[in-house]
C-alpha cells in the first residue's frame, strides 16, 4: 500500500462570514499583555494597529468584551472624528479614527498613560502661552 491508496477527505466546515472568532483575538489579547508589561517596567507606548490584522467581527467582539470599558473617553474632532476611551485596564486605550464621512477609518491599541492624540503638541502649547501672555496683558490693561 502507498499514500496514494489512503483515502483523505477534507471538510472545510461551514464558511466563514467573520462572525466566529479565529484566534487571532486570543493572540492579540497576549500581545496587549505583553506590551503592558512593558509599559508598567518603564518601557516605551506601543500601539498595536488592529487594521493591519485579520481580525473578523467576531474578533472583534471577544476583545471588546475581554478588554471592556473603564472610566476614561473622550471624542476629538480634528481632521475627522476620532474616540478614545480606556479599557477596564489602565493604560489600555482603544482609539478609533473615522473619516468625513464619519465611517470608521482606523483602529488601534495603545498601551501608555494617555493616547497620543490626547497630547498637546509642544508648538501649539508654545502659541497658547504667548496667546495667553497677551490676553492677560490686555486684560490687565484694560482693567485699570
Amino acid at each position: 500500500m502507498s499514500l496514494k491508496d489512503i483515502p483523505v477527505h477534507f471538510d472545510p466546515g461551514p464558511e466563514p462570514d467573520g462572525s466566529a472568532p479565529t484566534g487571532m483575538a486570543l493572540a492579540l489579547l497576549q500581545e496587549v499583555a505583553d506590551h503592558l508589561r512593558t509599559v508598567a517596567d518603564g518601557g516605551e507606548r506601543q500601539i498595536v494597529e488592529l487594521g493591519n490584522l485579520p481580525l473578523s467581527d467576531g474578533d472583534f467582539r471577544l476583545l471588546e468584551e475581554k478588554l471592556g470599558r473603564g472610566e476614561v473617553e473622550a471624542t476629538i474632532s480634528a481632521s475627522g472624528r476620532t474616540e478614545v476611551f480606556e479599557t477596564a485596564y489602565t493604560g489600555v486605550w482603544w482609539v478609533k479614527y473615522f473619516n468625513e464621512g464619519d465611517h470608521p477609518a482606523a483602529q488601534q491599541l495603545e498601551i501608555g498613560t494617555v493616547p497620543m492624540i490626547l497630547e498637546a503638541h509642544p508648538d501649539d502649547i508654545q502659541a497658547s502661552a504667548e496667546n495667553f501672555s497677551r490676553l492677560f496683558d490686555e486684560t490687565v490693561r484694560n482693567s485699570h
